[in-house]
């Protein structure tokens, strides 16, 4: 009888503090909710420099098509692709760009996930290293599309974080459907030297 008062007991107790573990977990805010989290947002717009604390980063040009051509393979979208050009320059340490992902004010996101890609090399303190990121989007998204870099793409917490206007209107998604094939070139390193 007292073994079973015993064992009866311990499950009354471990219930109770299941419940009020179950209560306080519900009140204590969850990771994503920290906002002192939240990366440090930098706005900016087509060719201006943005300071991410370890380095610059500059949008250089943007592109649009169908169709790129990467590695001698074509890859046709059935929306377009969004090609943009950026340079990277370092300040304090080896640096990358490996964070990039498109957005609109409807408040779609695009990654770099399937055939969407991020292509940078790290470069040293004062190498500019010419990078390029290309996604495919839906034509409607081009009005409000930015395009958001960070250094660490497996997470951008605390971090300082680029967000580019990308500046294109319904007319640029008019012409990048017509445009032709667009080679992506690789990355390269060298203040000379930018993708063509």
């Amino acid at each position: 009888m007292t073994t079973w008062r015993h064992a009866a007991g311990t499950g009354v107790v471990c219930l109770g503090l299941l419940t009020a573990g179950s209560l306080l977990q519900g009140w204590l805010p969850d990771r994503e909710d920290d906002p002192g989290a939240e990366p440090h947002v930098r706005t900016g717009a087509v060719g201006e420099a943005i300071d991410l604390r370890t380095a610059t980063v500059t949008v250089d040009e943007v592109f649009g098509t169908t169709t790129v051509e990467r590695y001698g393979a074509a890859m046709v979208s059935p929306g377009l692709w969004v090609v943009v050009h950026y340079s990277v320059v370092p300040t304090e340490e080896n640096a990358s760009i490996t964070f990039a992902e498109l957005r609109d004010a409807e408040g779609r996101v695009w990654g770099t996930v399937g055939r969407n890609t991020n292509s940078c090399v790290e470069s040293a303190p004062g190498l500019t290293a010419h990078c390029t990121v290309f996604m495919e989007v839906p034509p409607d998204a081009l009005p409000t599309l930015r395009l958001r870099l960070a250094r660490l793409s497996r997470d951008t917490r605390f971090d300082a974080l680029a967000e580019i206007d990308l500046g294109l209107t319904a007319t640029d998604a008019e012409s990048f459907a017509s445009a032709p094939p667009y080679a992506v070139p690789l990355p390269t390193l060298g203040d000379d030297e930018e993708p063509s």
